[in-house]
């Protein structure tokens, strides 16, 4: 296993793509953004990302995968060939897209809500290359995002303010949060496997460089504020308990104990103990967005 995630997670850094897509942009309409949200149908489905409207809801499905992706079907497949020439099939993220379609309209159904409900798969880098056929479904960057949500009819909203407030409540009252176990626990040999550092949220890299304002890729001269957020959540999702701040330094990749806290305490971590005891642990739930 040598990226991360495997493929136990390897999607996260790609939502947190389309997040910050949503984080930035302002739409016109009312709307809500649940993000990894599960629910329960005629069986249990997770979405990764749910934009809801008084007018539509669409399902958004990220995927962030090395190589060069190929989408067949007959029988439906998403082919992955990497650079190495390493081939590996994996289940069609269109097939998802409609399941999990069916599956929330079923739900609204039985809540006597009859929104249209739409899909689309995010490709999270514009780097990803991609082979499909023809679908109704379409794929896209994160950027395109805004483009697609602005072209979909919402001329008449189908829900009032009320029943679009009632119909949020019960989104986030009916989540059923899956927590994985953390990877390290389910394959305890990747130890030495595991890829440390901060990946640069522009091209992927790893090893991008603490500076005074943020963090600075060589690779691709790309800056972020914020980037050590996915790489602190990895960690508690590699290894789950408690972080401490040489934890946090060695699989950040900084020196200085002074940066590591001023990291950990601007992320609303939780904390116990004090000084050179303190510990952070992290509540992985669902993250909610609602714009009006």
């Amino acid at each position: 296993m040598k990226a991360r995630y495997a493929s136990v997670k390897a999607g996260f850094g790609g939502e947190q793509q389309l997040d910050r897509i949503f984080e930035s942009y302002s739409f016109p309409m009312k709307h809500l953004v649940l993000y990894d949200l599960s629910l329960t149908s005629s069986t249990h489905f997770q979405m990764d990302t749910l934009f809801i409207t008084p007018s539509y809801a669409i399902i958004f499905e990220v995927k962030n995968m090395a190589g060069k992706l190929k989408v067949i079907n007959n029988p439906p497949q998403l082919i992955r060939t990497l650079d190495n020439g390493e081939v590996k099939g994996f289940n069609s993220p269109i097939t998802q897209v409609q399941s999990n379609c069916e599956l929330l309209r079923d739900w609204f159904q039985a809540r006597d809500v009859y929104l249209p409900i739409y899909g689309a798969i995010v490709l999270a880098y514009s780097t990803q290359r991609i082979e499909l056929f023809d679908t109704e479904i379409p794929f896209l960057f994160p950027k395109a995002v805004p483009t697609y949500i602005r072209n979909l009819p919402a001329d008449t909203p189908l829900l009032d303010d009320a029943s679009f407030k009632r119909l949020g409540h019960e989104l986030v009252a009916s989540h059923r949060e899956f927590i994985p176990p953390p990877i390290s626990f389910t394959y305890p040999d990747i130890q030495n496997k595991i890829i440390t550092g901060v990946a640069c949220p522009s091209c992927g890299l790893f090893g991008m460089k603490k500076y005074m304002k943020g963090w600075h890729c060589t690779a691709c001269d790309g800056t972020s504020p914020d980037a050590h957020k996915k790489a602190i959540r990895d960690w508690f999702l590699l290894f789950g308990g408690a972080m401490k701040n040489k934890d946090c330094r060695e699989f950040l990749h900084i020196d200085r104990q002074q940066t590591a806290n001023r990291i950990l305490n601007s992320m609303n971590l939780q904390t116990e103990g004090a000084n050179r005891n303190r510990s952070y642990s992290m509540n992985l739930r669902l993250k909610c967005e609602k714009r009006t």
